[in-house]
């Protein structure tokens, strides 16, 4: 994906820590949003206030069974910013 240093990749603020121990393994930094309150899930508005021009990637994960709002994520996420789902805490989302 290219990610390295001077990048920023944006994950939740409520999640294991290995989601941004992978993007500091990158060299990159990880720029921490808030989740709902409702589904544990990151905050597609807080994504899309997050973004700079250093954002190369968002990590949302799907927590407890519940799945990230992914059209509101591809919705907030420009062109050239990739989406990349970490379904490890899923268990039980459909």
């Amino acid at each position: 994906m290219g990610v390295g240093p001077g990048d920023e990749v944006i994950v939740p603020a409520f999640t294991w820590v290995a989601t941004a121990n992978v993007v500091r393994y990158c060299g990159a930094s990880p720029v921490f949003v808030d989740v709902s309150p409702e589904t544990y899930n990151v905050d597609p508005l807080g994504v899309e206030a997050a973004i700079t021009s250093r954002t190369r990637a968002v990590i949302p994960v799907h927590l407890f069974g519940l799945c990230a709002d992914m059209d509101g994520l591809r919705a907030a996420v420009p062109d050239g910013v990739r989406l990349v789902e970490d379904a490890a805490c899923a268990a039980g989302a459909s």
